[in-house]
């Protein structure tokens, strides 16, 4: 027998006097039946953060950056429409100027235009009295009687001329007026109360009432 034999004769006892064990890991079932366990068998997964509330916090900061740029756009546009408010005040007082001035610039427009209207009318019944003293005249010498071509004439002329405000002033009694008669001779009376006209030399005409030329005249009083 060799060494070698001799060595594992020598093993021998001490390996069976080693108690022996194993594990069963099959597993039971619910019908009794028993399942081998599978090689490389997965692990039981780990608790993993809950989904919603990973989106529900998630939500919550856009709610909270959605309101914040609401307040943001709303400051905003109330500052605008404040702008707007004002600039519309602003230009409505302005129309309003404009308007008034528009109203007094026509206004003064149409009194120039009736002023330089009474003007050029004036000046041109300022150019015929001298032909309204000779028909007076006439009429005065009896050189018109009635029914006369030229006393037709006359009246035609004299209702043409009225028309335009033309009338003929200065008669004796009259109470004087020193913005209608121009006094050339004076003569004192006894207990008058008034100054009134004695004499007639020029009766004065007058544009509705504005005296084109005054009347001359002798007073008493």
């Amino acid at each position: 027998m060799s060494q070698q034999d001799d060595q594992r004769a020598g093993d021998e006892p001490e390996r069976q006097d080693a108690p022996f064990s194993f594990t069963d890991k099959r597993k039971v079932t619910s019908d009794g039946t028993s399942t081998a366990p599978q090689d490389g068998a997965a692990e039981a997964p780990t608790a993993q953060p809950d989904a919603a509330d990973e989106q529900g916090a998630a939500g919550d900061g856009e709610v909270d950056d959605l309101s914040a740029e609401a307040g943001r756009l709303y400051e905003s546009s109330v500052a605008e429409a404040d702008q707007l408010r004002e600039r519309v005040a602003e230009l409505e007082e302005e129309l309003k100027r404009e308007q008034a001035e528009y109203v007094n610039s026509r206004r003064r427009i149409q009194q120039n235009a009736e002023v330089s209207k009474q003007n050029a009318v004036a000046n041109v019944l300022n150019s015929v009295l001298g032909v309204m003293d000779d028909i007076e005249l006439a009429r005065q010498h009896g050189d018109l009687p009635e029914g006369t071509p030229f006393a037709s004439i006359a009246a035609k002329l004299e209702s043409a001329l009225a028309q335009h405000g033309l009338q003929r002033f200065g008669k004796e009694g009259e109470e004087f007026d020193p913005q209608m008669h121009e006094a050339l001779m004076h003569e004192d009376q006894e207990g008058a109360e008034s100054t009134t006209l004695k004499v007639v030399m020029q009766p004065g005409y007058r544009m509705n009432e504005r005296v084109l030329r005054p009347a001359r005249v002798g007073t008493q009083g």
